[in-house]
């Protein structure tokens, strides 16, 4: 009988040790719970895909347009869960319904055939770290956490370099 509980011993405490490595994850440095960890990796990938879309865009080609209002609809859609019904208010605005949105920016260069230019870029630009501020919201409380989980998201996304590069494909 004692043999078996000195067998059983070892894998009861590897259990334990395994069950609370699954509860928290590390994410920019702050401690936060394995649901919001798979938040900000959902919001990660949406970001990149938005990202992507923008570096291909052509205003004489229609089809990277529409794949850019795609991505900015997904990433509304995803990014907006466990937020408040302000912040998701504005995220929609940010992204969609705003002057100055992304999705309308877009529109307003392929309707113009203009392109982008470096006063647009910037424009969505601002818009995108306004989004990216806004997903970080509902990770955690602390603000000085939330800057950390901002960072880390635009370091993972490499979004500064990818935001130099729109428009530079026409």
């Amino acid at each position: 009988m004692k043999k078996k509980i000195y067998w059983l011993f070892p894998f009861l405490i590897i259990g334990l040790l395994l069950t609370g490595c699954n509860r928290n994850k590390v994410y920019g440095t702050v401690v936060i719970s394995s649901e919001k960890y798979s938040q900000v990796q959902t919001d990660k990938k949406y970001l990149n895909q938005l990202l992507g879309a923008l570096e291909k865009f052509d205003s004489e080609k229609p089809k990277t347009a529409d794949k850019i209002y795609t991505s900015v609809d997904e990433l509304n859609k995803q990014a907006s869960k466990g937020m408040s019904k302000q912040d998701k208010q504005q995220l929609k605005g940010v992204l969609i319904s705003n002057d100055k949105s992304i999705k309308r920016q877009v529109k307003k260069a392929y309707e113009k055939y203009y392109g982008f230019d470096d006063d647009l870029s910037g424009t969505i630009g601002i818009e995108f770290h306004k989004a990216v501020n806004l997903m970080a919201k509902p990770i955690t409380k602390q603000k000085a956490n939330r800057e950390k989980v901002y960072n880390q998201l635009i370091k993972d996304t490499k979004a500064q370099q990818k935001l130099n590069n729109v428009g530079t494909n026409q």
